[in-house]
């Protein structure tokens, strides 16, 4: 599975549980990380996997139309994985005062930049931002 991404832990590491939404969580390496410390999750990928404390459900988010319920998460997370039409929803599904961890990749067809990431949600505060030759992270939270 993994080690959790050392940014989503410095920047996470002090926040109080909530509920949290990991998108194309992967092996569920911040899914499993988040519900350590008592946080609700719920995740989703195209293969299944099977965590303590993780609700899950299959997605394929380029073909069904996954959908943010909105207003309802303290923390989205959605790691090295880059759909530009996902933002939108992440944006509304986080409450006034939550977390977006986001991060993808710099090089190839599914690249991105932090750029991006700041045009998609403005006036929020970030927590943690950067990049390097692979990836592009945005830690930022929702203003109340």
């Amino acid at each position: 599975m993994g080690s959790p991404a050392a940014e989503i832990v410095a920047a996470l590491a002090g926040e109080p549980a909530g509920r949290a939404l990991d998108i194309a969580c992967g092996g569920g390496r911040h899914s499993a990380w988040l519900a350590e410390r008592g946080w609700q999750v719920w995740a989703t990928d195209q293969v299944p996997v099977s965590l303590p404390g993780v609700e899950f459900r299959i997605s394929d988010l380029e073909r069904d139309g996954f959908r943010v319920e909105p207003g309802a998460w303290d923390l989205i997370v959605c790691w090295l994985f880059w759909q530009a039409d996902l933002l939108p929803g992440i944006a509304a599904g986080v409450k006034p005062g939550g977390v977006v961890a986001l991060s993808g990749k710099t090089t190839g067809l599914f690249a991105t930049s932090l750029g991006n990431y700041r045009a998609a949600f403005p006036g929020w505060t970030e927590l943690a931002a950067g990049g390097d030759d692979f990836r592009a992270w945005f830690i930022a939270r929702r203003p109340c």
